[in-house]
């Protein structure tokens, strides 16, 4: 017997909808099957997301010459796009204050500058999002699309890693963007050191064209260069400090290169070099030592008032003075510096060692409880805090100890560097000569002292080519 009713199934184009439509020749029919619907789906292959309580209620209510959606599709999520992200801000200069393990915040420690190291990671592509797959109403998976992918930026003093995903510092020294992308620049150079910077620390070269600040410090990790003179501030660099002023210390400065030092003039200050320090014209109540040849360059140049120690040789022209003698003194060798520092570090290691057996009794004490297997997951972090501890002490001590012997060895070096002086010697100059020691009673005159046999001697001055050659420097 034919059925009453005919039983048309549309799909959409995307295949994400499945619609139903009972076709009958006349508006009164007996009933409609709910097994003629779900097999009219199934012919046209719909068999995922049926709303099968929708099938049934066309049935139950004769829902006749009527679309009628019973089946829906998921649709594919697209995937989000790749993107760089920045390991560093783009924002550039902006005040990032830190506090101390006391609490503390140094306004002037306003860390301005961002520092890398050659092999940083500068930023790196994150790669972009499938999406998610959708599924037809013929139950066929429907791929998300793929977001697009992201390019690194061009930059300047940088390189792509291997896999073509980071960009990385190819130098040391600060990273900044601009319009043409990420540079690292391996120079800062600043007008001035004060308030509006902080004080600067950048693992490069510095360079001030004018002053900086009393109390303000700079760190490089290569060289430093000052247009003016500076007063009480801390400088240090890995490299060569050139100051063209002075230095007025007001007993305060701290100056230390692991090069060498240029500079006009030093007074009440306290300045370092693992090379030669070059001093244009004098050296006044002031600490100067040297692993190279201290160098006062100006004939009318002059020391007073002042230690001047170098593991090289010395030289220069007005030693004291004529009319008031201050305990000026001459050092080849003996370091004081080494000595205080030494004596530092034995404290040092002395207290690390009462730490250390501190840290094995408790430690002990905890031992015999894991093996018992009676400690709490409170006490287990404890033991595994105490034992990352003992660690660090033990390679601290080690460390340390290593540092005396090195400190010993070279304290215990006689060194045999000659001194210098083209002009006078005032009475109560103080020389020293590795193991050697004289003090001036009366005036020298062109004259120069040496070692020998473990005394000092003394000798007519003579011009040598390796002082001439610093001399004659434009430095």
């Amino acid at each position: 017997m034919d059925k009453e009713y005919t039983i048309e199934v549309s799909i959409s184009q995307d295949d994400l909808v499945a619609s139903i439509k009972v076709v009958t020749r006349t508006e009164d029919i007996g009933s409609i099957s709910t097994s003629d619907l779900f097999k009219a789906l199934s012919e046209e292959g719909v068999t995922y997301g049926i709303w099968e309580d929708i099938v049934r209620q066309i049935s139950e209510d004769t829902v006749i010459n009527k679309w009628v959606t019973v089946a829906k599709g998921e649709k594919p999520l697209e995937g989000k796009d790749g993107y760089v992200k920045y390991l560093f801000s783009k924002e550039g200069k902006k005040a990032n204050l830190k506090e101390d393990i006391t609490g503390r915040v140094n306004i002037k420690d306003m860390n301005l500058i961002q520092n890398v190291r050659k092999g940083d990671v500068l930023c790196e592509l994150v790669p972009p999002d499938a999406g998610k797959s959708g599924m037809s109403v013929k139950g066929n998976e429907i791929l998300g699309k793929v977001g697009a992918a992201a390019s690194l930026p061009q930059g300047k003093n940088v390189e792509v890693s291997q896999d073509k995903t980071k960009l990385l510092s190819a130098i040391d020294g600060m990273v900044v963007w601009d319009d043409s992308g990420v540079l690292v620049e391996p120079v800062y150079v600043v007008e001035m050191v004060d308030s509006s910077t902080g004080n600067v620390r950048f693992n490069g070269s510095v360079i001030v064209n004018g002053e900086v600040g009393d109390g303000f410090e700079i760190h490089a990790g290569e060289d430093v260069t000052i247009a003016m003179s500076v007063g009480r501030v801390v400088i240090t660099a890995g490299g060569n400090i050139s100051i063209a002023g002075g230095i007025l210390g007001q007993e305060k400065a701290e100056i230390y290169a692991k090069g060498s030092i240029h500079v006009k003039f030093v007074q009440d200050a306290s300045i370092k070099a693992g090379q030669e320090i070059v001093i244009e014209d004098y050296v006044r109540n002031s600490e100067v030592t040297a692993g190279g040849p201290v160098i006062i360059k100006s004939p009318s140049g002059w020391i007073t008032g002042s230690t001047i120690s170098s593991e090289g040789w010395i030289y220069g022209h007005t030693i004291g003075h004529e009319t008031n003698p201050v305990s000026t003194s001459l050092i080849i060798g003996h370091n004081p510096r080494l000595h205080v520092e030494r004596e530092n570090k034995r404290t040092e290691v002395i207290e690390k060692i009462g730490d250390f057996l501190k840290l094995q009794a408790s430690n002990s004490k905890m031992r015999i409880l894991k093996t018992q297997g009676k400690l709490s997951a409170q006490q287990s972090i404890l033991y595994d805090r105490i034992i990352d501890a003992i660690d660090t002490t033990r390679h601290n001590i080690i460390n340390i100890d290593e540092r005396i012997r090195e400190l010993t060895n070279k304290i215990n070096t006689v060194f045999s560097g000659n001194i210098y002086i083209e002009g006078i010697a005032n009475e109560g100059t103080i020389i020293m000569i590795g193991r050697g020691r004289r003090e001036l009673t009366d005036t020298r005159v062109k004259t120069q002292f040496s070692l020998e046999n473990n005394d000092i001697v003394e000798s007519e001055f003579i011009m040598l080519p390796e002082i001439k050659e610093y001399l004659e420097s434009q430095e």
